[in-house]
């Protein structure tokens, strides 16, 4: 059964013409740097890059250094890192369903990988367990994985990324592209230090999907925990101005705290909010990688 990656693929093939179909396979294929293998380009450098990669005769010219890039020729490993907790069983910042959207993102970076020749597996879970598949490249395996984030549906456990990619960071020693698929949660220092060492190993991706507005939702549909479907919002809350612009200054601060995290930390990062939209960041995220995150 291959229900969800059919209505995936349906959609890459209605809203991207033919010459964006190209892009994203080049730019996908363009994501793995290695070494030894045949030159790409020159980049400047971002803390994290090995010594060794630093083109010094360039770099002289230059008033950064700057480091060679390789393109790859061999078979690659994609890990997806979804956050399959209750927080994905809310509502993006534009009305539509968290979980069916991160199943959508993973999906088309699974499937560009295949059509690749790549590997893929599933990194998931929750601040209680983080489960991992094994790594294969069909169509069917890309299924069984996209399957395993929508079963996740209903689980009582909260989020908690961090604990996914400390998992990567204990058992992974091989190099692979690491794409997260995170919602707007907080990286603290926590975070940073395990984004931070697994960055030095890895190439990553990192996708965020946007979470509701509820400064903007208005009082007759007040917004309510998913830990806690029972209990909302006072209406008192809802309708004062003042609690409504502190929470929006709040959010605002913590969004801009996580781009300014990942950009440290030489990550290229993407928001998505709506189906509509996700050919589109995933194209900008790739290409955002591949000229080196700015």
């Amino acid at each position: 059964m291959t229900a969800l990656l059919n209505r995936i693929k349906a959609r890459m093939t209605i809203h991207a013409h033919r010459r964006t179909r190209r892009l994203l396979d080049g730019d996908y294929s363009s994501v793995f740097h290695g070494h030894s293998l045949d030159f790409d380009d020159l980049r400047d450098y971002i803390p994290g890059d090995e010594i060794r990669d630093i083109d010094w005769k360039a770099t002289a010219r230059h008033s950064e250094p700057l480091v060679k890039r390789y393109v790859a020729h061999r078979r690659h490993i994609l890990a997806l890192v979804v956050d399959t907790s209750r927080n994905f069983d809310a509502v993006s910042s534009a009305g539509v369903d968290k979980r069916q959207l991160a199943i959508l993102m993973a999906g088309m970076t699974g499937y560009l990988a295949v059509r690749h020749g790549d590997d893929v597996m599933l990194v998931h879970g929750n601040a209680e367990h983080t489960t991992a598949s094994p790594r294969k490249g069909s169509e069917a395996h890309l299924e069984h994985l996209l399957q395993q984030i929508l079963a996740e549906s209903g689980t009582a456990a909260d989020g908690s990324i961090n604990e996914q990619l400390q998992w990567i960071a204990g058992h992974i020693s091989h190099r692979m592209l690491v794409v997260v698929i995170s919602d707007q949660a907080p990286l603290g220092p926590v975070e940073e230090a395990t984004i931070k060492r697994l960055r030095a190993q890895h190439e990553m991706l990192w996708l965020t999907i946007t979470d509701a507005d509820l400064a903007g939702l208005q009082a007759a549909s007040a917004p309510y925990d998913v830990a806690r479907p029972q209990v909302g919002l006072p209406t008192s809350v809802m309708t004062k101005p003042a609690v409504h612009e502190e929470f929006a200054r709040a959010e605002a601060a913590r969004r801009q705290q996580r781009i300014d995290l990942l950009a440290k930390l030489g990550i290229s990062h993407t928001e998505i909010s709506h189906p509509d939209e996700a050919l589109g960041r995933l194209h900008t995220l790739l290409l955002r990688h591949r000229r080196g995150p700015r």
